[in-house]
């Protein structure tokens, strides 16, 4: 099912459309020819899930007439799409893999120049395709940090470059150095035109403001205001008269005429009045343009306004774009002058009334056949979130998954395969889902297996998953920890054994940069907070030594006390370890005087026994005897 149209933009010739549309998780390229002929183009390309659009700018090369596209990717790289064999013809990379925000080829220097969101400007041979130099615009001024869009131009008959970030600076390539600096806007810029007569214009996200400057004069020339916030605009002019045309965030065109006109001020104002007009002049849009259903063919709010996704000047006419049913472009001129007069004044609705696809298209045209009985329509296409439990088996009976494996090994007669089948089972249950949810791209069946925590479990899964796979795996990793850095210590078993056994397939894939850009970006951040955590970490190590020494320190300081109590002082001892006559042991000189003690006890009890004898022998008898 296909989307919102999120970038289109017609070639220099206005014979073709390129879109970005939003198509289920990926983006795709559709290019359709303006006119319908036999060689009118209808191509349609899928990029890699991983591949993001931010923006994308026509090209051609000298070689010949035809025109590519340049696809700006988030992921640093820029992508060569051929509409005429409806392939991508070259790939150009950098070292800063970082979102590239604009493409520019430049007919003053017959090369393209890229930047992206940190800064980084880049020259391209756009035969080639090869990197010819680069520099960062911090280089030249410190205060810039990033260049929304860049343009070229010629100024004193030297090749310049217009670097617009929310201000704009004018710098040559020749001498590397910054010549004007013109005051911007308060939002990034996101268009700037350069126009022939040594002018340019800008506007800025957000902004209803598009201004006008003149490359000799740092100040705003004119300033041209819009009802609600320009997406895009562009500028018509033929010999006497200009046009500005910007589509709005309503999807509504706003036509100012006469933009680059000298006669800014009406004729009946006095010359002082003039003279006094010192800041630039405010114009409002002239008229304004809008798309929409008949009264009978509305049927909800969107049929009111149909949204106007890409405006080009095509001689004394505008040309405009709007989608039917979600994917496939229409397109139709209005005359802005006639005659050397505005035609464009005051508000202009037109009615728009629902196009007969099988009638209005050949029998090829967008896949179908005309033939058939119904025309596929993707805007009445549903999605289903992927939690829809119609189409399992019935498991009315109650039976969990975890009594279906019991009951199988049960009936496993070999005792090891019983063993195996146990000790590998939720590794083979998780595998086959994870597999799923990658395949599907089922976030809430991905975050089913991820909540799982046992080491084992995570390497039986991954051992059993598909090596391309895992790329795939590594990029949701990536995503989520980017999204929830708390997340790391979660998912960290992952992408270990991700690594550790799938590492060799993964370090043979084409283009791996850009694959594990984003993984290595959440690494490197990981990466550059360990030194600062080894530091704390010794600190507290530290502290936690000192707490242990002082308490050790003050048990010892209690014990000694409490010991000092229990000993008996003996003086003589003391004196005579003092004059270096004896050198004992205060616990030895204990220990000898309880032995001397218990050996006078066993003299007295032979004293008392002898002495007991003697008195038995003077109270016998004479005949005893």
């Amino acid at each position: 099912m296909s989307g919102p149209v999120l970038h289109s933009k017609f070639d220099s010739k206005n014979a073709h459309l390129a879109s970005i549309i939003l198509s289920l998780d990926t983006h795709q390229v559709q290019v359709k020819s303006v006119h319908s002929t036999q060689a009118s183009l209808n191509t349609s390309f899928n990029l890699d899930k991983s591949n993001k659009v931010s923006n994308l700018t026509w090209i051609s090369t000298s070689q010949d007439s035809v025109e590519v596209l340049a696809l700006c990717l988030e992921n640093g790289g820029i992508l060569i799409y051929s509409p005429h064999t409806n392939e991508i013809i070259s790939e150009l990379t950098t070292s800063a893999n970082v979102a590239v925000v604009d493409f520019h080829y430049s007919v003053v220097t017959k090369t393209a120049w890229s930047c992206d969101v940190q800064g980084g400007i880049y020259e391209w041979d756009v035969i080639s395709y090869r990197l010819l130099r680069s520099f960062r615009i911090s280089e030249i001024v410190e205060s810039v940090e990033s260049i929304n869009r860049i343009s070229s131009c010629l100024y004193n008959s030297e090749p310049h470059l217009l670097l617009a970030s929310n201000s704009i600076y004018l710098y040559e390539i020749k001498t590397k150095q910054i010549r004007r600096t013109f005051p911007g806007h308060i939002q990034p810029i996101t268009s700037i035109v350069s126009l022939a007569n040594n002018m340019f214009i800008t506007s800025a996200i957000g902004d209803r403001f598009m201004n006008l400057y003149e490359l000799n004069k740092t100040t705003t020339k004119a300033i041209f205001v819009a009802h609600a916030a320009v997406s895009s605009f562009c500028i018509g002019s033929n010999q006497n008269e200009s046009v500005l045309a910007a589509i709005v965030e309503t999807g509504s065109v706003e036509v100012f005429n006469g933009p680059l006109s000298d006669t800014n001020l009406p004729s009946a104002t006095p010359l002082k009045k003039k003279r006094k007009q010192v800041g630039a002049i405010t114009h409002s849009s002239n008229s304004t343009i809008k798309l929409s259903r008949s009264s009978e063919e509305s049927r909800n709010p969107q049929d009111v306004n149909l949204v106007i996704n890409a405006i080009s000047s095509d001689g004394d006419s505008l040309l405009f774009t709007w989608m039917e049913s979600g994917t496939i472009p229409f397109f139709d001129l209005i005359k802005w002058v006639g005659s050397g007069n505005y035609l464009l004044d005051g508000n202009k609705t037109i009615i728009k009334n629902k196009a007969d696809l099988k009638q209005s298209q050949s029998s090829s045209q967008y896949g179908h056949d005309v033939a058939a009985s119904k025309l596929y329509n993707e805007s009445h296409a549903v999605v289903n979130d992927g939690t829809s439990l119609a189409d399992l088996e019935d498991e009315s009976d109650g039976e969990t998954l975890a009594e279906k494996f019991d009951k199988l090994a049960m009936n496993k007669q070999q005792p090891q395969r019983k063993k195996k089948l146990e000790e590998n089972r939720n590794g083979m249950s998780l595998s086959i889902i994870l597999s799923q949810a990658l395949q599907n791209n089922d976030h809430s069946l991905l975050e089913t297996v991820l909540q799982t925590r046992d080491p084992q479990s995570i390497q039986n899964t991954i051992s059993r998953l598909n090596p391309y796979s895992s790329v795939i795996l590594l990029d949701r990793l990536s995503e989520r920890i980017q999204r929830q850095s708390s997340r790391f210590s979660q998912l960290n078993y992952w992408l270990k054994w991700i690594l550790v056994i799938h590492g060799s397939v993964i370090a043979s894939l084409p283009n791996l940069n850009s694959k594990l850009y984003s993984l290595h970006s959440v690494l490197a951040k990981k990466a550059n907070t360990l030194p600062r955590l080894l530091e704390l970490q010794g600190r507290l190590n530290l502290l936690y030594d000192q707490s242990s020494l002082k308490q050790d320190l003050n048990k010892e300081e209690v014990f000694q006390d409490g010991e000092e109590e229990d000993v008996a002082y003996i003086e003589d001892l003391d004196d005579a370890q003092f004059n270096g006559e004896i050198d004992v042991d205060i616990d030895e000189v204990s220990s000898s005087e309880e032995s001397d003690v218990e050996f006078e006890d066993e003299d007295d009890d032979d004293d008392e026994e002898q002495i007991a004898s003697i008195d038995e022998l003077e109270n016998a008898s004479d005949v005893e005897v």
